[in-house]
């Protein structure tokens, strides 16, 4: 493999793991979904619970099955204020199912609170998680590109400066050794140094 040809390959190599590195930590951050969901199940079946909690003493009156999900809302809970709510249903509903037409007002507007906490939590949940995503897909994003950008631009200054005028000289040596007896470096290049080598050289094709 020729000198340049190694450079282009390290560079290749260089800017492909950055992409590589890229391409895997957006996949990581994408696997952030499975979490925001198993949130959201949850907050789901609170809703089911008030629900059903709801049509048991509003439309069924029956207290059994109100006590059921009750309790299964008890052992569910996961937002701030949830507690709370699921005790003040807690202390009221027997009350409610009694007859205390209040009382089951009142019940039926902490079981719509209890509700409405799972509902929020789940909108600013998937929202946040949304936004929280973005964030750091870009943050990883942004360093890939700027390697990118530094790479490409080392990669066409490199080639101006080192790689060109390395392979000129090889082939200012190899043409001489193959009869072109004419062929000299370039009288000009961009470094000092290799501007001395080039006029050496031309010094030894010239005979001097």
């Amino acid at each position: 493999m020729k000198f340049s040809g190694k450079i282009y390959a390290y560079f290749i190599i260089i800017l492909a793991c950055s992409t590589i590195i890229t391409i895997a930590g957006i996949y990581g951050f994408q696997r952030l979904e499975p979490a925001i969901n198993a949130l959201n199940i949850r907050n789901t079946q609170s809703l089911y619970y008030a629900e059903q909690m709801f049509v048991s003493i509003s439309a069924h009156k029956d207290i059994d099955n109100f006590e059921t999900y009750l309790y299964k809302a008890k052992n569910n809970i996961t937002e701030p204020g949830e507690a709370d709510a699921v005790k003040r249903i807690a202390d009221i509903y027997k009350e409610a199912f009694r007859g205390n037409h209040a009382i089951e007002e009142q019940t039926i507007n902490e079981i719509t609170s209890f509700a409405e906490i799972n509902r929020s939590a789940m909108e600013k949940a998937v929202v946040k998680a949304k936004k929280q995503q973005s964030i750091e897909i870009w943050i990883i994003l942004f360093p890939s590109i700027f390697i990118w950008i530094v790479g490409l631009t080392l990669l066409r200054r490199l080639n101006r400066v080192i790689i060109k005028p390395i392979q000129e000289l090889n082939d200012a040596v190899f043409d001489y050794n193959k009869g072109n007896k004419m062929r000299r470096c370039p009288s000009k290049t961009y470094s000092k140094d290799l501007q001395m080598l080039y006029d050496g050289i031309n010094h030894i094709l010239d005979g001097k």
